[in-house]
């Protein structure tokens, strides 16, 4: 025997202390006796070529490197760019899952992996993914999920307010949690916290904004696996201030919109000149349907149109998607006109007859510009327009939208004495709705009956 084989024992206490002596020793059996992976084999090398040059500073690091617990299921171990204890285990799809323990002291680090480990395997058995995400890792596919929506078009208006209501207020206060371990008192603590960052009580509108955007972060954790249907977890409340409904145009406000439109686009060159051409039509389409703004108008396209007869008399009927699912809505007689307008304004389908082209179904949009491209915002030049015919705001104060056009609809069909469950149908809508709505009109309508 060589004579640097014959280190005595205490030699290593003496340089190291009696504790690193017995890892020390308990290591280098583990490598020595115990090889069972290529791994543990590129070790043992390592350690007698480290061995043959009597280079124990360089030994105790090598195997001081590597902690395996669990019968060697759970490793921890140190990379020379972090302070930290880093862990991997092996789930039963043999795929390697490697995380940091967010811990400098050796004795928490095993804590934290083994707690890992163990929840993996159990989440395993319950056909779940291994780890849990936490919650701005499920908010944050949320908002990648919604975004793809928008970019292929199939995504609804209201979900930039979703994101932003995501990125501003959940993740800022819900990031670093699980959704799991989310419970009323942390509801309760953000809807306080949340309200002082607006600096005002909120509406009932905005309050659903919250809670919608709450809820489809769970959703999308469900699916993805990442939780269980069965997991009750709190929701946020939608109990604030009743907003105040968006006031309707009078007939006479309406008839000044639409002589305004007639030349506002005139004069005016490239992208806002043929805004303004567009809102003369959408605005037209909005009062002659009682569709929705948005999803549901900006979405329309030329297949969604067709002619249905009904006792020898020919219906232009439209076909919408939006808040509360798809549905066939009739328009007025009126409408045809402004469908040849819209046609005459593109060269794909200027050339064609009105029957014709809708004959052929074609899957082009009626709002684009033209280059083809959607415009994703009309709010904003349609205020441009009230404010210059001041028609802001409404009688009490509150300010005017596209959407108010839908209202406006809603008030003279109800005028007219429309039957309110067909009216229902037609928007897309409950019956409960409109009546909480326009109860205001009820004593209106049955003035005949009740005069």
């Amino acid at each position: 025997m060589k004579q640097r084989d014959a280190l005595p024992i205490f030699s290593f206490k003496n340089y190291y202390g009696a504790q690193s002596t017995t890892v020390l020793l308990n290591a280098a059996d583990s490598v020595k006796y115990a090889v069972k992976t290529d791994a543990l084999i590129q070790q043992h090398k390592r350690i007698e070529t480290l061995l043959e040059r009597e280079s124990i500073n360089d030994l105790a690091a090598a195997v001081g490197r590597l902690i395996h617990l669990r019968d060697s299921e759970v490793v921890l171990f140190k990379v020379s760019r972090s302070n930290y204890w880093q862990a991997r285990f092996r789930i039963y799809t043999g795929k390697w899952i490697r995380f940091s323990t967010k811990r400098r002291n050796i004795d928490d680090a095993k804590q934290i992996a083994c707690d890992r480990y163990d929840e993996a395997r159990y989440r395993e058995r319950l056909g779940f993914t291994a780890l849990v995400k936490r919650f701005d890792e499920m908010a944050k596919c949320c908002i990648a999920e919604m975004r793809r929506d928008i970019a292929a078009g199939t995504g609804k208006k209201i979900y930039t307010a979703y994101i932003a209501v995501i990125e501003t207020y959940l993740i800022p206060f819900f990031g670093q949690m699980y959704l799991t371990s989310i419970t009323s008192k942390h509801i309760a603590e953000f809807e306080v916290w949340r309200n002082s960052q607006l600096k005002r009580k909120p509406k009932v509108s905005t309050l659903l904004t919250f809670a919608t955007a709450f809820t489809r972060i769970t959703q999308t954790a469900v699916a993805q696996g990442w939780i269980s249907d069965k997991v009750p977890v709190p929701k946020l409340s939608v109990r604030g201030e009743k907003g105040q409904a968006r006031p309707a145009f009078t007939n006479d406000e309406v008839a000044k919109i639409q002589q305004h439109l007639q030349t506002w686009y005139v004069g005016v060159d490239g992208y806002t000149g043929e805004m303004r051409l567009m809102l003369r039509d959408l605005v037209d389409i909005l009062m002659l349907t009682g569709m929705r703004q948005g999803t549901e108008s900006m979405n329309l396209e030329w297949k969604h149109i067709e002619w249905y007869v009904e006792k020898d008399v020919r219906y232009l009927r439209i076909w919408v998607s939006g808040k509360t699912g798809a549905r066939w809505l009739i328009a007025k007689h009126e409408c045809v006109e402004v469908l040849r307008r819209l046609q005459a304004t593109h060269d794909d389908t200027a050339h064609l007859e009105l029957d014709d082209l809708l004959a052929l179904r074609m899957p082009v949009k009626l709002f684009r510009f033209k280059d083809g491209r959607k415009p994703f915002e009309m709010n904003k030049v349609f205020r441009r327009l009230l404010e210059d015919l001041d028609l802001v705001k409404g009688q009490a104060g509150t300010d005017r939208t596209l959407y108010s056009l839908r209202h406006t609809y809603a008030t003279q069909e109800l005028l007219a004495g429309r039957d309110i469950h067909t009216l229902a149908r037609q928007m897309g809508t409950s019956v409960v709705m409109l009546e909480r709505h326009y109860s205001k009109l009820t004593a209106t309508m049955a003035a005949e009956q009740l005069a």
